[in-house]
């Protein structure tokens, strides 16, 4: 181990920007940071050196999994040579995935352990688990070298076996309607089926609303996820989904219970609303409408109307109104965004039907209309722009306290829906109209 005095931190610091010209600002603290950003702090005055060491190698306790069960897993546990000790920990393989580097791995294992070993260990037992069934799992164990730095992690997936069924559940699903914005269905269990669970989301998208949501609610398989937001049931039932996007692949998942209470492997039905629009170009018209005084929570202020109208070509469509200097500047990106589709199902990220809403614009304030529509097969037609300047006085002659200066238009908040039993929560989107 080299040692350096403490005269190397005096350096360091005298080599980095002048923060001010009185010793009030001079650094009196080291602070060592690692990629994940989080630090360690030491008082500089009661630093004595920085020492530097080496350790040569791995160090890492690797995994040998031999067998498991719900509470126990068999393995054998061997140090590299330049690993110490280390320490151990099972999490559900959903979180483990989302792990990404050594660093998050070992914060999670600081998090739900503190036990530490110091010898290899050969077929032995990690006890006291409650593992479920049908669920996959990672060990991950993080190696400990002499300087007590944890260093490298190892990890082993497993998937602990499905739970010995009764019978064969099965839900019959048949489609009673269909509309642009709603579907229908009727549920008929057969009579191994004790309780049954049923949610829908977007075609391809509940991998990913999975992969978001397990960590955060504690889920560890599909068939919790379905159950905390799927309709419930035991007999036959007609159960309908409204406030859908039209033209729009949906699949329904069925969580079922056997009469010992134990999931069956879930299944999966899928169903379409009814299209809208067409091959052609989808297009969207811009149209201002009155500029006057309207209430902004409690405050009287000047709203341009806007009426946005897609053809009948148009199966969705997106729009956005910018001061014109914002716009211009960053037209590209904000074509782009708008053009886009969002990574996960959103609340209001589209719009269907011809709107006329209001935005807080100023007088006399250059400004940009813009919107853009996919037609039936998801191709984007051309961006409408309307280019406009507010007129100098409101349509209402009366009072109002001009807004504070803004490279961005005053967007209206779609209120909030009440969340849809049987669906999974969607993503709020960041602005967008409010119906009128």
């Amino acid at each position: 181990m080299k040692r350096f005095p403490i005269l190397l931190a005096s350096l360091l610091t005298a080599t980095a920007p002048i923060l001010a010209q009185n010793e009030e600002n001079v650094p009196n603290r080291i602070l060592v940071t690692d990629e994940l950003g989080s630090y360690t702090g030491y008082v500089l005055d009661r630093v004595s050196g920085i020492n530097f060491g080496y350790v040569e190698g791995e160090v890492a306790a690797k995994i040998d999994l031999d067998g498991y069960d719900l509470s126990m897993l068999d393995l054998s546990i061997t140090r590299t040579p330049s690993c110490e000790g280390f320490k151990i920990t099972v999490i559900p393989a959903v979180i483990a995935n989302q792990l990404t580097n050594d660093l998050q791995a070992i914060s999670y294992i600081n998090r739900y352990t503190s036990d530490v070993y110091y010898q290899d260990f050969s077929a032995a037992q990690l006890t006291g688990l409650e593992l479920n069934p049908d669920t996959e799992y990672a060990v991950m164990t993080v190696g400990i070298d002499r300087y007590g730095c944890q260093c490298d992690v190892d990890k082993v997936f497993f998937r602990t076996d499905p739970p010995e069924i009764v019978g064969n559940p099965h839900v019959e699903i048949t489609v009673d309607e269909t509309t642009l914005t709603s579907f229908t269905l009727t549920f008929t269990p057969n009579e191994d089926v004790a309780a049954y669970y049923c949610v829908a989301g977007e075609k391809g998208t509940m991998q990913s609303q999975y992969d978001m949501f397990a960590p955060m609610f504690g889920f560890t398989n599909f068939n919790q996820m379905i159950q905390q937001w799927g309709l419930q049931e035991t007999e036959t039932t007609t159960k309908t989904w409204s406030s859908m996007a039209p033209n729009t692949e949906y699949e329904v998942f069925v969580a079922m219970l056997d009469v010992n209470g134990n999931f069956a492997p879930y299944e999966v039905f899928e169903v379409s609303t009814v299209a809208l629009g067409g091959p052609g170009e989808a297009t969207v018209s811009i149209t201002l409408g009155d500029y006057m005084l309207t209430d902004w929570w409690g405050e009287m202020l000047p709203s341009q109307f806007i009426t946005f109208t897609p053809n009948d070509q148009a199966s969705c469509y997106r729009l956005g109104v910018y001061r014109a200097e914002a716009y211009n500047e960053d037209k590209e990106a904000i074509i782009a965004d708008l053009c886009s589709d969002p990574w996960m199902p959103t609340s209001n990220w589209f719009f269907y039907e011809t709107l006329t809403t209001d935005f807080q614009i100023d007088p006399q304030s250059e400004c940009v209309a813009i919107a853009a529509a996919k037609n039936i097969n998801g191709e984007w037609g051309r961006v409408t722009e309307l280019a406009f300047t507010t007129p100098d006085v409101v349509g209402q002659a009366q009072a109002y306290a001009p807004a504070a200066p803004s490279t961005k238009v005053r967007t209206r908040l779609v209120p909030v829906e009440k969340h849809q039993l049987g669906t999974i929560p969607t993503m709020r989107p960041r602005l967008t109209p409010r119906l009128k």
